[in-house]
């Protein structure tokens, strides 16, 4: 399997790229300086792509008092714009393989439990899980499936930084390790 996976210097991209190696498939690693020449039209995506996995993400953690337009703008950009103008990129340049694709997005059971100081987090990753259904029920018949996945709790640095005002101890968060292999499982089945 031919596998882009966003975020490996991060703990579950870099864990499902891991993973995906130990496992024999192809992985082209795709981060947010890819991102940037994306946008500049410099950035090279092989064709043929089996799988996707999105797993850039940011946790700002601010008060309602604190949480400007632009720590919105740049949360939902980051963690919904950049899987968005991904997705476009692969669709609008055909670089799926020809027998299809399959994308996935981690999102978070934040999505739908919010915590707080984590407004423009929760908000941006139920934007991400519903903009996952809306590309599903679009690109469904040419091919390929999008689905977002919403783990509760992964050990990762963000976790770290986020996890007192989740109110989740960190003995609660699964290795990322083990929801990449959860992930891996998906994308083949």
């Amino acid at each position: 399997m031919k596998l882009l996976v966003t975020g490996t210097t991060g703990g579950i991209g870099g864990a499902v790229a891991e993973a995906a190696l130990a496992a024999g498939h192809e992985v082209v690693a795709f981060n947010r300086a890819d991102f940037a020449a994306l946008a500049d039209g410099a950035a090279e995506i092989p064709s043929g792509l089996d799988a996707l996995v999105f797993a850039t993400g940011c946790c700002p953690v601010a008060s309602v008092a604190k949480t400007t337009d632009e720590l919105l703008n740049e949360t939902f950009r980051v963690n919904c714009g950049l899987f968005l103008a991904l997705m476009r990129h692969i669709v609008s340049r055909r670089l799926n393989s020809p027998s299809g694709m399959r994308a996935l997005a981690v999102s978070s059971i934040s999505a739908s439990e919010g915590w707080a100081g984590g407004a423009a987090y929760c908000a941006s990753k139920g934007a991400l899980s519903a903009m996952c259904r809306a590309l599903s029920a679009e690109l469904a018949p040419r091919g390929i499936a999008v689905s977002a996945i919403e783990p509760r709790h992964v050990r990762t640095r963000m976790f770290d930084a986020c996890a007192g005002r989740m109110g989740a101890p960190a003995s609660a968060a699964t290795p990322p390790a083990a929801l990449a292999a959860e992930i891996l499982s998906a994308l083949t089945r």
